[in-house]
């Protein structure tokens, strides 16, 4: 009897269908112990389920989890997948666990596991099996809540400082490249050289679109058309797509990360194509030149002979930032290469973690941590935050950042008053610190000196040089308090600077067109903060002073 049984399932299985579509569009064999999801080597492009196949769980268990992790291989982005397959897998080594195990182990499991195995049981519910609803209801009420801080010094909003030096740098690397120069082969096959340039492009576009990496990821040269032109997109109506305005100028169609039931990544664009100003459609015409360049050499190097006409017409399926992999195929005809790409395939596009990590190696100046991590993520929340402040609704912020009404609604429920008063309260304090700790003179009469607007010496810089390329717009001596290069004196009259600062902040804000646009005046009312914070440690310090003397 036991042997018929096992005859039985035998037979299930290999009647049981095992290829199936990733979303990818890759086959995938159900029986293989790894899957290959993607045809890239970005997160999430191999997923293991040896461990499945070789488990002495039921066979019953079995099914119901490889069903679970197609569903999820089909349907879902692939770092999502492989997440919540890496992340059930402990607990699904024995097979499936019941209400009672999962109670007793829940308290002590991290957020992503709790979340995955929610994610796990819910699909299971969703799919028919009804033996699993408590156990999700159990997980569903029991997940941690969300701790949302947009405004957290290390990973929410820049602040103007850390924002202004951020645009700064990702700008003033782009500039330094040299467009003209002549380039060979091997400059594209090097992620020294071609990669290097391919990550200043990415960030100048991120921080410019405020879109997500993925999103930069996914795009072709076909998004990218002239301003007056067409998509032809059945999803992009033409009354949202933008006009001629005179200039050269270009128009971006950026297609939504995450949306319920795609089957393709680049299959649901966002309603509205964004605009491109002329720097940056400047330089993105220069980087599809480069490419173009680097796929005629390409072509020459396979023995390929193709007119531009025919190289450009498949550029518009090419990747807009290719992997330095693809300068290394090896193809034997155009038709080759015409295969490798097509309007939704996703082969050679540079992963999502190369745009991630290109941002992340850029660090900004910060007057409120010593270490300034650069991410997306807080490039979102930067724009969200400030739109936010300046009275933009849900609809307008999700328009300008591509996040849905829901999740923009979060930064205008923020009290940005009583945030805008800690922060106040709390700027530079650990810098200050920093700053006295030295000595708060200037040491010699052939030093140079910063003077006050009566032409009295507040303090000195401790490297002449960096005061020479100062660009703030302050001017001096205003613009220098809470600048690293300062050095203030103790017996100054930093009180008459105040004074002059309050004066001008008077004047400033009696002359706003709008009362409720006041970011115009912040970066004023940070530098009397600085001032007012010198002035506290100067008269502390001093104090300190007469103490020991008497």
């Amino acid at each position: 009897m036991i042997q018929k049984k096992e005859e039985v399932s035998s037979a299930k299985a290999e009647q049981a269908p095992s290829l199936f579509s990733a979303k990818s569009g890759l086959m995938v064999n159900e029986l293989d112990d790894v899957w290959e999801i993607l045809p890239n080597n970005w997160k999430g492009a191999r997923v293991s389920v040896e461990w499945v196949h070789k488990s002495e769980m039921s066979d019953k268990e079995k099914r119901l989890i490889l069903d679970v992790f197609t569903y999820y291989v089909r349907t879902k982005a692939a770092s999502t997948a492989s997440g919540v397959i890496s992340n059930v897998r402990p607990f699904m080594l024995g097979g499936i666990p019941t209400l009672n195990k999962i109670k007793a182990i829940w308290s002590g499991l991290k957020v992503n596991m709790k979340k995955a195995l929610n994610q796990f049981f819910g699909t299971l519910s969703k799919m028919g099996n009804q033996q699993f609803n408590e156990v999700h209801k159990f997980t569903r009420t029991h997940l941690d809540k969300n701790k949302f801080n947009a405004l957290d010094s290390s990973t929410g909003a820049f602040n103007d400082i850390e924002f202004d030096s951020l645009a700064k740098l990702i700008n003033e690397n782009l500039q330094r490249f040299n467009w003209a120069v002549e380039r060979d082969f091997s400059f594209y096959q090097s992620s020294m050289h071609y990669g290097v340039l391919k990550n200043l492009v990415t960030n100048k576009l991120l921080i410019s679109i405020v879109r997500r990496p993925i999103q930069i990821a996914l795009m072709k040269w076909s998004d990218l058309i002239p301003s007056g032109s067409s998509f032809h997109d059945a999803a992009i109506r033409s009354v949202d797509e933008i006009g001629n305005l005179g200039g050269g100028t270009l128009q971006l169609r950026v297609f939504i990360a995450k949306s319920t039931g795609m089957l393709f990544s680049r299959e649901c664009p966002e309603r509205y194509p964004l605009y491109i100003s002329e720097e940056l459609s400047d330089a993105l015409i220069k980087f599809k030149s480069i490419v173009f360049e680097g796929l005629e050499l390409l072509m020459k190097s396979s023995g390929i002979q193709v007119d531009k006409a025919e190289l450009l017409s498949l550029m518009n399926d090419i990747p807009m930032f290719p992997d330095v992999s693809m300068f290394s195929i090896k193809g034997e005809s155009l038709d080759f290469f015409k295969s490798l790409f097509s309007s939704r395939s996703t082969a050679y596009h540079v992963s999502e973690s190369t745009i991630t990590n290109a941002m992340r190696n850029i660090r900004p100046n910060s007057d409120r941590v010593v270490d300034c991590i650069a991410s997306s993520n807080r490039v979102r929340h930067t724009v969200l935050t400030r739109g936010a402040q300046d009275g933009l609704s849900a609809a307008q912020l999700a328009k300008i950042t591509g996040v849905t009404e829901p999740a923009a609604r979060h930064y205008i429920d923020l009290d940005y008053e009583s945030r805008r008063e800690i922060d106040s309260k709390y700027i530079g304090n650990e810098f200050l610190r920093n700053l006295f700790s030295t000595v708060l003179i200037v040491k010699r009469e052939t030093d140079e000196a910063i003077v006050d607007h009566n032409f009295k010496p507040i303090g000195g810089p401790r490297n002449e040089r960096v005061c020479d390329t100062c660009s703030t717009v302050m001017g001096r001596p205003l613009g220098c308090y809470g600048c690293p290069n300062f050095l203030p004196m103790l017996e100054a009259d930093h009180r008459s600077v105040l004074e002059a600062a309050e004066d001008k902040l008077m004047v400033n804000r009696n002359a706003l067109l709008n009362p409720l646009y006041i970011r115009s005046i912040e970066k004023l009312e940070r530098q009397i903060v600085w001032i007012k914070l010198t002035i506290a440690v100067c008269d502390e310090t001093l104090a300190r002073k007469l103490s020991r003397d008497d």
